[in-house]
C-alpha cells in the first residue's frame, strides 16, 4: 500500500508550508535520506527528507502551492502501484464523502490531519479525539448540565456569542479548549462568505493563518502621520504573533542575580589551546549552565498545555535565540545535559551557523524545552525576555562588566555577570526560579562542575 507523504512540522512555530521546488519527480526511485523538496516555512527554506524508500507515485502538492502541517503532499510506493485520482486514499476518501450528522460545520480530514499533527508536536500525548455531538462520546452536557470547557474557552465563546453545547472538544476527555472556540469562529465566518472556496470554509484556524500568510504583500505605501508603512515580512508576523501570544497568556515573573565569570574566562581561555575547544564562546558555558541548573531544578523546564495542564518534558532541550536579518530563529541543542562540553560546543555551533545561513535542518528548530537570549555582544547591562510560548521559561544573558565586588571584607575588581530568568508563573514559583539560579551561578563560578 502506498505510503504518505505528509507535511512536516519543521519548526515548533510552522502551520503550513510552501513547496519551493521538487527534488524528486513523479516515478523517480526515493531511499531513504533522499531530499524530496524544498519548503518554504514562516521561518526559513527548509529540505523535507525522505524516510522511506520505493518510487515517488504522485505529487499532491505542486511546487508554488501550500499545505498544512500534517496534509498529504506526495505518495511513495511499489512500482506500478496506483494511487487514486485526487491522490487520496480511499478511506480518507470515504471519510470526506461522509455527510455530516448536525448543521455545524464539521473539519475537513485535512483540517482534522493539521491540527492533530500541530498538537503532536506541542503535547506530551496525543490530543483526545474531538467527537461529534450526537455519538455520545464527546463533551455532551452532564446530568447536572455541565459542559466541559476551559476557562478561556467559555470567556472566548461568550465574547464572540458561541454556544458551547454544539461543539466538539478536542482536549483531554472531549474537553473544549481554545482552540475549538478559534475554529468555530473561523468555520461561521468563512461559511457566510460566498467568495471563499469550500476548502477554505472548512479549514481550521491554522489554515486560515496560511491563507492570511500567504495573501500577497503590499507595497510600501505612505502614512497619514508621515514616513511610510511597510507590510510584515512572514517571519516578523509569525514573531508579533508569538510574543503577542505569549504575553496575553503567560504571567511573567523575574528573577534576576549576578554570577562572576572570572572562573569561566579563565578555564575557556585554557581550552580553546585544546583540539575540539578552538571555538569554545561563553555562552557555550551558559548553555552547560543552563542544563546543569534544569538537572537541579526540572520544574522550570515544564509547560503550560491545553490552557490548563502541566507538561513534563523527557529531555532538557535548550534553544539558542539566534538573530537574523529579518528576526529571530531558535535552534535547539537536543538533550543538552547528556552531551560533554566538547560535544555541545560542535552541536551548538553547527545548529547556529545553519540558522545564520538560513538552512536549518528538519530537527534544528523543533523540540525546544527552554530557551537562552544572550546579548552580552551588545554592552547591555540588564534585560528581561519574552517566554517562547509552549515553554515556561527563558534566561536572559547580559555583558560581562568588570564591577567592584566586596571579597573576604575587601573591595576587589571581578568580571560580573547579570542574568534573568523569565517564567510563566502559572506553574513555576519564586522558588523554583531561585533554585535554578542558584545551580546555574554554582556551575559557572566552578566551571569544573561542567566538565564533569
Amino acid at each position: 500500500m502506498a505510503t504518505e507523504i505528509k507535511m512536516p512540522q519543521l519548526s515548533d512555530t510552522m502551520d503550513s508550508g510552501k513547496i519551493l521546488s521538487w527534488s524528486k519527480q513523479e516515478g523517480e526511485t526515493v531511499t531513504r535520506g533522499d531530499i524530496l523538496a524544498e519548503v518554504e516555512t514562516d521561518k526559513a527554506n527548509l529540505e523535507i527528507e525522505s524516510f522511506h524508500k520505493g518510487v515517488l507515485l504522485k505529487i499532491v502538492t505542486n511546487a508554488g502551492d501550500s499545505a498544512g502541517v500534517g496534509e498529504v503532499i506526495a505518495y511513495i510506493g511499489d512500482e506500478g502501484e496506483e494511487v487514486a485520482e485526487n491522490g487520496a486514499s480511499s478511506s480518507s476518501a470515504e471519510s470526506s464523502s461522509a455527510a455530516p450528522s448536525e448543521p455545524t460545520p464539521e473539519p475537513t480530514p485535512e483540517a482534522s490531519a493539521q491540527e492533530d499533527a500541530a498538537n503532536t508536536a506541542s503535547s506530551p500525548t496525543p490530543p483526545a479525539a474531538s467527537y461529534s455531538s450526537s455519538n455520545g462520546n464527546g463533551h455532551q452536557p452532564t446530568s447536572q448540565g455541565r459542559i466541559k470547557a476551559s476557562p478561556l474557552a467559555k470567556k472566548i465563546a461568550s465574547e464572540r456569542g458561541i454556544d458551547l453545547s454544539s461543539l466538539s472538544g478536542s482536549g483531554p476527555e472531549g474537553r473544549i479548549v481554545r482552540r475549538d472556540i478559534e475554529s468555530a469562529a473561523a468555520a461561521s465566518a468563512q461559511t457566510s462568505s460566498p467568495q471563499r472556496s469550500s476548502q477554505q470554509s472548512q479549514a481550521a484556524p491554522v489554515a486560515s493563518e496560511t491563507a492570511a500568510k500567504e495573501t500577497p504583500r503590499q507595497s510600501e505605501t505612505p502614512s497619514s502621520e508621515g514616513g511610510k508603512k511597510t507590510p510584515f515580512s512572514k517571519m516578523r508576523s509569525t514573531i508579533a504573533r508569538r510574543m503577542q501570544q505569549s504575553v496575553n497568556e503567560a504571567p511573567h515573573f523575574y528573577v534576576t542575580t549576578s554570577v562572576c565569570m572570572d572562573n569561566v574566562m579563565t578555564l575557556r581561555k585554557t581550552l580553546k589551546e585544546k583540539k575540539g575547544y578552538e571555538k569554545t564562546s561563553i555562552n557555550h558555558f551558559v548553555i552547560k549552565a543552563a542544563a546543569y541548573g534544569i538537572a537541579a531544578e526540572p520544574r522550570v523546564n515544564n509547560a503550560v498545555r491545553d490552557e490548563e495542564y502541566l507538561y513534563e518534558p523527557e529531555g532538557i532541550n535548550i534553544g539558542i535565540i539566534t538573530a537574523i536579518e529579518d528576526g529571530l530563529l531558535i535552534p535547539v541543542v537536543k538533550q543538552a545535559d547528556k552531551l560533554s562540553l566538547k560535544d555541545l560546543v560542535f552541536e551548538a555551533r553547527s545548529a547556529v551557523e545553519r540558522a545564520r545561513a538560513g538552512r536549518p535542518n528538519a530537527q534544528d528548530l523543533v523540540g525546544g524545552t527552554f530557551s537562552i537570549s544572550n546579548m552580552g555582544m551588545f554592552d547591555v547591562e540588564s534585560f528581561t525576555a519574552v517566554i517562547n510560548p509552549g515553554q515556561g521559561s527563558v534566561l536572559a544573558v547580559s555583558s560581562i562588566l568588570e564591577q567592584p565586588v566586596a571579597r573576604d571584607g575587601e573591595l576587589v575588581v571581578a568580571n560580573m555577570m547579570k542574568v534573568t530568568i523569565s517564567v510563566d508563573h502559572r506553574i513555576i514559583d519564586g522558588v523554583m526560579a531561585g533554585n535554578f539560579l542558584k545551580a546555574f551561578k554554582e556551575a559557572l563560578e566552578n566551571p569544573a562542575l561542567l566538565l564533569l
